[in-house]
């Protein structure tokens, strides 16, 4: 099995001593860039002329194309902050596919395809070789300009390239034909550099072919290529609209296959790669086959067929994976293979994020017949589905924000455990959010009214404001602004679904009602409200002093135990949860929530779902069991103790009461717990009930302090204080440095590749990384980030001197330049073998802890 990442840009160079402030260029010239409306000239003079390059006619191959050079002293970019561009004019004498090129041995280029009057219509970076930038577009005869800019800034010196405009390869789809059943339609073709692109890879080579099938059938394509090739397959409606993708699903290897029933029509096949245009294998041959699948009425084909993601992901927020699979085969899977369900996430241009798989479901528990289907919720179920143990939903935290895809696989096994089929969905357009985002939400503190918007960029990261509803030019003081954003957080992440917490969904509520206050919503005061409920319990029911008599417990008397305090944890549940509505029926009626409100709500919500939860849960069970004619062994009573077994999550066996007992401070805690390991034993589920409030009690500090930091005010002193906190002192503490070589290799093309490799032998390998066979002699070439556990550490420097060796460096991510005392490479270094430099120290960025 493989996982891959979706073919991606490389990441633009910049020094990670200013990250931030890149980021906030980087972000300002991409809002610039996708605006659609016409940009004036960043500067205007007489210099700045647009050079006309004459018209490009109909022939196939014709070209225009201009040699310039940036001198770090021309027009400023329509688009682009501090860099130069030049601005060219043609015309097109008939409609049709054109592509433009703009290339540089020494610069990073950006490429802007305009209209006449300026209006953006396409723009590129890094689509070609390497830094090199490529426009496709099908365009209507008329007049058009493009602007040729150096994509890094006049901070990267001069720099020449040359610009190409040309008519590009037919697009249009090759006709195959009819697939009659016993027919095979075959073609063999090679991708090449020049092939249109993709329709849903990126600056991928694609090849698009025409079939028709004049009865319904099952249908199967294979595209296969050699050794080291990586086909990627699309089935399309006659129109170009998406219908089934795959990649990797084939006999053998990398190969791709598409196996499904298909209606009688006209359908689109469009054979790319999983790679982009950057990398030399895509120029390779491939095979396409189309035929009727008779092959496939004999066989099982597990799939994965569907996946459901929540709208908003948060950084560090549970999230539940909802996904079906099944066997679209027409026979069972073969006794004794099985197979398991994967999901991996990863963030793009950065690392892993989440890795999670079912246990093995094997085919001889009765599971995969021909046809099933299994789902995790009623999120991804359909109308044949079934609900089955071994497929639960993942309950996945993803570590980092940012676009993300996430993958779903089913895998399926031998006998010998070899794997035999392999199938996957993938979603790419997921974002991760570094916090949460929301509104606008009005809120009030004090006795006035805020506004609070938090929104989200299309890199997930959110920024917030609060405003007064009174004066929104007035300024917001620290203070003001936590609380209003704490309150509309409480209301937009709490209040709106708090009957659907899972924790909470399915609680009854009972007529009877009983106030009960809560302090804050910390684990001390929490874990408090439990022992003293507790011990009171305890002392009410006599069961200290029968055991001190050396009676045994009786378990239909630790059952009443249960069942006292599950009505009682109902009446107050059912007193919340009027308060609750009430609440949320006069923000309907055009109220606001305020600050004080809104802790109310969080304190009364952690109670609920801390210990009323728990409570009655155990209580159910016990009235389960004794309506049950097989009492507790019967299968629905289990599968109630299995849920609360599922709760206790921080230990075991009274671990989680011993603890809870101690930080209270309760005397005689010895007693209780010998009083426990009896009650226990005459009934398990009460002992879980303990457990699963002792569990959820502890892990509220942690779920307060993620809620406080997506909102970002995890750090205001005030509410950490009505949370019942204080903001300890932060020492810094001081990590050892990095050690580490440079790696160098040069390849058959004449570039000189490079890396790091840690004292323990690991390599990293930056995105961009290479230093062309034909760098200016002397000009420093500096790679993109390396990183280490996902964080960047620096970057790679290197230049070619005057005798041609190359000399080394490293510039640390705090702008540290660090010189090897070997550090250059022989004129006549070998190709295919890496050379190290000697070992450097890279300090690290001190952190907090």
């Amino acid at each position: 099995m493989k996982i891959k990442t979706p073919a991606i840009s490389l990441p633009i160079p910049g020094m990670y001593a200013f990250a931030l402030a890149c980021a906030v260029v980087a972000l300002a010239a991409l809002l610039l860039t996708l605006g659609g409306a016409p940009v004036a000239w960043s500067q205007e003079s007489p210099d700045c002329e647009v050079i006309d390059l004459g018209t490009l006619d109909s022939d196939v191959g014709s070209v225009l194309q201009a040699d310039g050079r940036w001198t770090t002293e021309d027009c400023d970019s329509r688009f682009l902050d501090n860099s130069d561009a030049h601005t060219y004019r043609f015309r097109l004498s008939e409609d049709g596919q054109v592509r433009v090129n703009l290339t540089s041995a020494e610069g990073d280029s950006y490429l802007h395809l305009l209209s006449e009057d300026g209006g953006r219509i396409a723009h590129d970076d890094d689509s070609d070789t390497g830094l090199d930038s490529r426009i496709e577009a099908n365009l209507v005869a008329g007049v058009y300009l493009v602007e040729a800019a150096a994509g890094a800034g006049r901070g990267r010196g001069p720099a020449d390239f040359t610009l190409s405009i040309q008519r590009a390869v037919n697009c249009e789809p090759t006709d195959l034909g009819s697939l009659e059943p016993g027919a095979v339609l075959t073609v063999e073709g090679a991708w090449n550099l020049d092939d249109c692109g993709g329709r849903f890879r990126e600056d991928t080579p694609a090849r698009t072919y025409r079939f028709n099938l004049p009865q319904d059938g099952m249908v199967r394509i294979d595209l296969t290529g050699p050794e080291g090739s990586d086909p990627y397959l699309y089935l399309l409606s006659s129109d170009g609209g998406y219908l089934y993708d795959d990649d990797d699903g084939g006999a053998a290897g990398y190969n791709s296959r598409i196996e499904n029933d298909l209606a009688a029509g006209t359908y689109l096949i469009e054979a790319t790669t999983y790679s982009d245009r950057d990398h030399a294998h895509v120029l390779t041959e491939f095979n396409l086959t189309v035929r009727i699948g008779l092959e496939a009425l004999e066989s099982f084909h597990l799939k994965a067929e569907a996946i459901h993601i929540p709208d908003q992901v948060v950084r560090g927020e549970p999230v539940a994976i909802h996904y079906r699979v099944g066997n679209a085969g027409r026979t069972d899977l073969t006794e004794n293979y099985s197979a398991e369900v994967l999901l991996v996430a990863k963030r793009v241009l950065g690392p892993y994020t989440a890795y999670e798989k079912t246990d093995m479901i094997a085919a001889s528990d009765g599971r995969w017949g021909a046809g099933a289907s299994y789902h995790s919720g009623q999120q991804t179920a359909s109308v044949t589905s079934a609900s089955i143990s071994e497929v639960a939903p993942f309950d996945v935290s993803f570590r980092r924000s940012g676009p993300t895809w996430v993958l779903l696989a089913v895998i399926t096994y031998d006998e010998a455990g070899e794997e035999v089929g392999f199938h996957r969905i993938l979603k790419e357009d997921l974002v991760v959010l570094d916090r949460f985002a929301f509104g606008p939400i009005t809120v009030k503190v004090g006795d006035m009214d805020y506004e609070v918007l938090a929104e989200a960029d299309e890199e997930g990261a959110v920024t917030t404001s609060v405003t007064s509803v009174e004066d929104p030019s007035s300024e917001v003081d620290p203070e003001t602004w936590a609380k209003a954003v704490y309150a509309a957080g409480v209301h937009t992440q709490k209040l709106e679904g708090i009957f659907k917490r899972p924790a909470i969904s399915d609680l009854p509520v009972t007529e009877k009602r009983e106030e009960i206050s809560v302090s804050n919503p910390s684990s001390d005061t929490l874990l408090e409200m439990f022992t003293d409920q507790y011990v009171s319990a305890i002392a009410a029911s006599g069961l200290s002093e029968a055991m001190a008599n050396g009676e045994v417990v009786n378990p239909i008397t630790v059952e009443d135990l249960v069942l006292s305090a599950a009505e009682t944890a109902g009446a107050r549940y059912a007193s919340l949860a009027a308060s609750w509505s009430a609440l949320q029926d006069r923000i309907e009626g055009d109220g606001v929530l305020s600050f004080t409100d809104a802790f109310t709500v969080q304190f009364q919500l952690a109670y609920a779902e801390s210990l009323i939860s728990p409570l009655i849960a155990g209580g159910e069970a016990v009235q389960e069991a004794r309506a049950a004619e097989m009492g507790w062994q019967d299968e629905g009573v289990q599968e109630m103790v299995a849920e609360l077994e599922e709760r206790v999550s921080c230990g075991s066996a009274g671990a989680a009461l011993r603890r809870a007992l101690g930080a209270a401070g309760v005397e005689d805690v010895a007693g209780l717990l010998n009083l426990d390991t009896e009650m226990r034993a005459a009934l398990p589920s009460y002992g879980l009930v303990n457990d699963s409030i002792s569990c959820a009690a502890t892990a509220a500090d942690g779920e307060n302090n993620r809620f406080l930091e997506n909102l970002a005010i995890s750090d205001n002193g005030e509410i950490l204080r009505l949370f019942g906190y204080e903001l300890p002192p932060v020492p810094p503490v001081t990590i050892p440095p990095h050690r580490l070589r440079i790696l160098s290799r040069m390849g058959e093309d004449g570039r000189i590749e490079h890396g790091v490799e840690l004292s323990d032998g690991e390599r990293m390998l930056p995105d961009v990384r290479h230093l062309p066979a034909d760098a200016t002699i002397g000009q420093w070439r500096v790679s993109s980030d390396v990183e280490v556990d996902g964080n960047p550490i620096g970057r790679i420097r290197t230049r070619l001197l005057a005798d041609g060796r190359i000399e080394l460096g490293f510039l640390s991510a705090n702008g540290e330049e660090i010189m090897p005392d070997v550090r250059y490479l022989p004129a006549d270094m070998p190709a295919g073998v890496w050379m190290r430099s000697s070992e450097i120290e890279v300090s690290r960025v001190e952190v907090l802890e």
